[in-house]
């Protein structure tokens, strides 16, 4: 070990293999010499040190050599993609030392381009390829480690979009489905009760139909229109969806005759339901009242919560990631007891405790 002690009362240390020194740096304490000589020694011996003086590089011109390095060796057009992506990393971040960089500035940054509406994917991209850059660094031994594998991007978005909620009523839906035309009307009937998602609907088999304890749906995949089934939802897990006792019987008619691995909704010709052709063929557009079929799945959302069931309960069926996306979602539709007083309160302050709009006439 060589530790010595210097003129001015610090201790330096010079961690050396043979007759080579490593590096050099000098602490205030002997005990922290030591401990940083002795680190230096074993990341030598595993093949993991990296000269201190290569740390100092900035990182810009670190991830200028990179770019160029990989230029021939990916596509051009993957090259550009990340050279623009790059270029939205601030100055303040690419003038740092390579080795002052930490994991917490890099998830700092990555919350703050969500924040400032950069779509997720981007970021995650943006992540990507700044990881990538560190393996790189790791192996030229400019970097001891990625420090971005400790720096994850945050799940969702970092700025709430408005959610477009315009549910039908429940007697709406009915009017709805008495209007299309023959058993497809089971479709619109089945979403606005369950508030599956259209390609959680087209994904169910036979065999997903449970009728123990209660007849229910199990939702595991899910085949948006125009892509492969996905073996997973959108919220990524499983749920039971059970089904109202309108439903059990429709459910039973759209099985009958069917193997257990055959889609439960299908076309007219036995197909795949397909989202575009279902729309077609049932006139949806002459019946829908201005709705999505998306808007289905907000009926059964918001009639499940303005009738008090419990945002635990509707958040599972809905199979949302979370409690909170739901409460955002349709905060509006939350049955309150204490918005009823007050609202009786005020109206009976207005003049008006009937909470009516008053008629007018044409002018």
């Amino acid at each position: 070990m060589t530790i010595s002690k210097t003129p001015g009362g610090r201790w330096r240390a010079r961690p050396k293999v043979g007759r080579n020194v490593l590096a050099s740096r000098t602490f205030d304490r002997k005990g922290d010499a030591e401990k940083w000589h002795d680190a230096q020694i074993r990341a030598y011996d595993l093949g993991q040190f990296v000269d201190p003086k290569a740390g100092k590089e900035k990182l810009g011109s670190a991830l200028d050599r990179w770019m160029t390095a990989r230029a021939g060796t990916v596509a051009g057009s993957t090259l550009k993609a990340d050279k623009a992506l790059l270029r939205m990393l601030p100055t303040s971040l690419c003038n740092l030392p390579l080795a002052a960089a930490t994991a917490q500035q890099w998830e700092a940054l990555f919350v703050g381009k969500l924040q400032g509406g950069m779509a997720r994917s981007s970021v995650v991209r943006l992540r990507a390829v700044v990881s990538s850059f560190y393996t790189w660094a790791v192996r030229q031994k400019i970097a001891s480690e990625n420090v971005v594998k400790d720096a994850p991007v945050p799940k969702g978005t970092g700025i709430k979009k408005p959610h477009e909620v315009f549910p039908f009523t429940v007697d709406e839906l009915r009017a709805v489905v008495a209007d299309l035309d023959g058993n497809q009307a089971d479709v619109a009937l089945f979403l606005g009760l369950t508030g599956l998602r259209w390609g959680e609907m087209t994904a169910l088999r036979v065999r997903d139909i449970v009728q123990v304890p209660r007849a229910a749906v199990r939702v595991s995949k899910s085949a948006p229109d125009g892509q492969e089934e996905r073996a997973t939802t959108k919220g990524g897990g499983e749920r039971t969806v059970p089904l109202t006792a309108e439903l059990v019987p429709v459910v039973q008619s759209w099985a009958a005759g069917k193997k257990p691995s055959d889609y439960l909704f299908t076309s007219t010709e036995g197909h795949k339901l397909n989202g575009p052709n279902w729309r077609r063929s049932t006139r949806w557009a002459n019946y829908n009242r201005g709705r999505r079929i998306h808007d289905l799945r907000h009926t059964a959302a918001t009639f499940r919560l303005s009738n008090g069931l419990d945002p635990k309960t509707v958040q599972t069926w809905l199979g949302h990631a979370s409690m909170t996306l739901t409460v955002d979602i349709y905060s509006h539709w939350l049955g309150s007891d204490a918005d009823s007083v007050a609202i009786q309160k005020v109206d009976r302050l207005l003049g008006d405790a009937g909470g009516t709009f008053a008629k007018t006439g044409s002018k």
